[in-house]
């Protein structure tokens, strides 16, 4: 069985913009769409929650598969409402997907917030990688490569897996991305030619695997936010782990800067 491609919507220009992207994805994977959009059963009892009647969500869920129906008619495409509040809905959607997208940012929160609580809530704890697409993302026609985020002394498999994928199916070099602390001392270098021969090490099985994936390899004495920030610049997608370790429930630092920062979608993918 095929799983889907799973994305979640809500009233946002924002969200509709993850629908596309999300099909756009599906195409390239052939599968399936599924897209939700969550209707509490009592929403007036949520934190300033206020009734909204079940076809107002039809009335969406209409415009949606309208939109998606012209720009990817290829895309098998299923609509659903779900009776419970986005989070949970979402994380359970991700249980049987391949791929759960939305929209960094919904209809809620105030003006200026760059990421919503949905959005965090759900890239933290989702089974299967979530990506995560920003606002006011600039068209990613323009845009060359597909960047994931590396520790070459303790390298995260299945975003590396991901990311070398995603490179094929798109067939965009793929920038590894290697931030290590700035040392120096008297008569020493930074340590970038240890570093970079450490990340070489690291990623041979990957290159083995995939050998019609260009790879351009950085190992760069940086804070490891602010070198995937830049990359999102030039970046299609920009891949990040995260590790299943005391921190359940919670994004890393590094992955919680991308996400308020990062000028291109973001894949958050979890480990095993």
């Amino acid at each position: 069985m095929d799983l889907p491609v799973a994305v979640g919507v809500d009233t946002s220009t924002a969200s509709l913009a993850a629908a596309d992207w999300a099909a756009g994805e599906a195409a390239l994977r052939d599968r399936p769409l599924r897209v939700l959009h969550a209707l509490p059963l009592m929403p007036h009892l949520l934190p300033g929650g206020t009734a909204r009647s079940p076809l107002d969500g039809c009335a969406l869920l209409h415009e949606v598969r309208h939109l998606l129906a012209v720009r990817h008619p290829q895309v098998h495409t299923r609509t659903e409402e779900v009776h419970d509040v986005a989070t949970a809905a979402l994380v359970a959607a991700a249980e049987t997907a391949e791929l759960l997208v939305l929209a960094v940012r919904g209809d809620g929160g105030f003006p200026g917030l760059r990421v919503g609580s949905t959005a965090l809530h759900v890239a933290a704890r989702a089974g299967c990688p979530t990506v995560l697409v920003p606002v006011d993302e600039v068209d990613a026609g323009v845009r060359d490569f597909i960047a994931v985020a590396v520790d070459a002394r303790r390298p995260h498999g299945a975003a590396l897996d991901f990311a070398f994928e995603a490179a094929r199916r798109h067939g965009s070099p793929l920038r590894v991305l290697h931030a290590f602390p700035v040392v120096r001392t008297a008569g020493r270098a930074d340590g970038r030619e240890r570093e970079a021969a450490l990340l070489a090490a690291v990623l041979e099985p990957w290159k083995d695997a995939h050998p019609e994936v260009e790879v351009i390899e950085e190992a760069e004495p940086a804070g490891a936010g602010l070198l995937l920030v830049e990359a999102s610049a030039k970046s299609r997608l920009l891949v990040v782990g995260r590790r299943p370790d005391g921190t359940a429930g919670r994004l890393g630092p590094v992955a919680h800067a991308v996400l308020h920062h990062a000028a291109c979608p973001v894949a958050v993918v979890p480990g095993s």
